[in-house]
C-alpha cells in the first residue's frame, strides 16, 4: 500500500531553539530508511508562542482543511483540555513532543494521545536529590519569574527532600522588560545569598537570563566559594558555547549525552548529521525516536487501523539513543535515565564528566498532585517557546 501518512506538525516560534521544530522532523525522516522516506509527509503549522487560539486554530487547520492523519508537535500539557473535544471528533492518533516542564497531567486522557518527553522535571529532581545528598544541610534556588512557572524548580526541591533537606531558600528574579539583561537585579539575590550561609545553590534561567547569570556569578564572592548546581537547559551546547570564557565549574544532569558510544546513540548521530547536515542535539533524538516507534506500524497507519496502532504504542518500547522508551503517558514504569554530569569550562573547551547514575521520581509518586497544586501559574507556551 502507497499512502501516504500526512503528519501534521504544531511549530511554536523559539527564540531559544529556532530549529527544534525542524530538528524533530529532521530526526524523525533521518530514522526511516531510504525506500519509506516517501510513506511519510509532515504539515508543519506555525503557532506562534503555542497559546490557546493559535494552537486551537492550528490544530483545526491540521484536521479540517490538511485531513492529517496524525498530530504532532510541540505542545503544552495546560492546552490538552482546549484541544482534546478537538481530536476526540476525529479520533485522531497525537504524538506530541514537550521538553518536560511539567509533571504528566493528573486527570486520564484520550488513549489517542502520546506524549515523547526530554523529561526537564525529572533531571531536576535527580538534580535535587544529587545535591543535597553530596552537599546536606540547606540549599537555594535562584530562577526566573518565567522558569519558575513551571515545575521544575519544584521537582528540584522534591529531589532534595526525598535525600534528607528540610527546607530550601527560594529567590524569584522580577521581571523587568525595561531591562535589557537582569544582572542588575541578581547583585541583590548574590548577596542575599551569601550572608544566608547555604550548602549549595541551584540556578535555573534560559535563554539570555542564564548567560546574564553566569556572568554576574563569576564576580561574586559566591564564585568557587558554594557549589552550583544548574538546570539541564544552562548545561546545553546552546548555553555553554557562549559562556566558555568564563572557566567556570558546576553540576548539572543530561538525558542524553552526545558522547555516549554505545551503538544505537552513535547510529543515531550518523544518521541524523549525514540527513541534517548538523550537530545531532537532543530534539534530533526525540524526533528519531518517533521513527522508531512509527516504522513498525506503518502499513496499519497507511490502512487507518487506529485501534490497532493505539494498541501496540501503548505496549511498544523502543530501543534508542536514550535507552528504552515508551510513550504511553500512563506508563507507570516509565523512569528516564538521569546523568549527573561535573561540567568543566576553558577557552577553548568544555569537559563533561558523568559523577554518577542519578535517581528519577516515580511515576506514582505521591508529590504529583502537591507539584500540581501549587504551581499556579498557568504558563500554556512550551518550554523554551519564548
Amino acid at each position: 500500500m502507497n499512502k501516504v501518512i500526512k503528519i501534521g506538525f504544531l511549530v511554536p516560534y523559539s527564540s531559544i531553539h529556532p530549529a527544534m521544530s525542524q530538528d524533530v522532523m529532521d530526526g524523525f525522516i533521518s530514522s526511516v530508511p531510504a525506500r519509506f522516506r516517501n510513506c511519510f509527509q509532515f504539515y508543519p503549522e506555525f503557532v506562534n508562542l503555542g497559546n490557546d487560539t493559535e494552537v486551537t486554530m492550528g490544530v483545526n487547520k491540521l484536521l479540517m482543511f490538511h485531513n492529517v492523519d496524525v498530530l504532532s508537535g510541540f505542545l503544552s500539557y495546560n492546552l490538552l483540555p482546549s484541544i482534546i473535544p478537538l481530536i476526540s471528533k476525529k479520533n485522531k492518533l497525537c504524538f506530541f513532543f514537550d521538553m518536560g516542564e511539567y509533571l504528566p497531567p493528573l486527570q486520564n486522557l484520550p488513549e489517542t494521545i502520546f506524549f515523547n518527553s526530554y523529561n526537564f522535571w525529572q533531571l531536576e529532581y535527580g538534580l535535587g536529590n544529587w545535591s543535597q545528598k553530596n552537599f546536606g544541610g540547606k540549599g537555594a534556588i535562584l530562577t526566573s519569574a518565567y522558569d519558575v512557572g513551571y515545575h521544575m524548580h519544584s521537582a528540584f526541591w522534591q529531589g532534595a527532600k526525598n535525600a534528607g533537606a528540610t527546607e530550601i531558600d527560594m529567590h524569584i528574579v522580577p521581571y523587568e522588560p525595561e531591562l535589557n539583561n537582569i544582572q542588575p537585579l541578581l547583585k541583590h539575590f548574590f548577596d542575599k545569598i551569601e550572608k544566608s550561609e547555604v550548602n549549595y545553590l541551584h540556578a535555573l534561567f534560559c535563554g539570555t537570563e542564564a548567560h546574564d547569570f553566569f556572568s554576574m556569578y563569576k564576580q561574586t564572592g559566591l564564585y568557587k566559594k558554594l557549589p552550583l548546581v544548574v538546570s539541564p537547559h544552562m548545561a546545553s551546547e546552546v548555553v555553554l558555547s557562549k559562556i566558555t570564557n568564563l572557566g567556570l565549574s558546576f553540576y548539572s544532569t543530561s538525558g542524553w549525552n552526545y558522547n555516549d558510544k554505545k551503538e544505537l546513540n552513535q547510529l543515531f548521530i550518523n544518521q541524523f548529521e549525514s540527513f541534517s547536515g548538523k550537530k545531532a542535539n537532543v530534539f534530533g533524538v526525540m524526533g528519531h525516536e518517533m521513527g522508531l516507534a512509527f516504522l513498525p506500524i506503518l502499513t496499519q497507519l497507511q490502512k487507518a487501523e487506529i485501534d490497532s496502532v493505539i494498541d501496540f504504542l501503548k505496549r511498544y518500547t523502543i530501543k534508542g539513543p536514550r535507552g528504552l522508551r515508551n510513550f504511553w503517558i500512563d506508563n507507570k514504569n516509565e523512569k528516564p535515565p538521569v546523568e549527573v554530569e561535573k561540567i568543566t569550562l576553558k577557552a577553548l573547551s568544555t569537559k563533561k564528566f558523568i559523577v554518577e547514575q542519578g535517581e528519577a521520581m516515580k511515576y506514582s509518586h505521591s508529590v504529583f498532585e502537591d507539584i500540581h497544586t501549587k504551581c499556579v501559574s498557568g504558563w500554556k507556551n512550551p518550554y523554551l517557546c519564548i
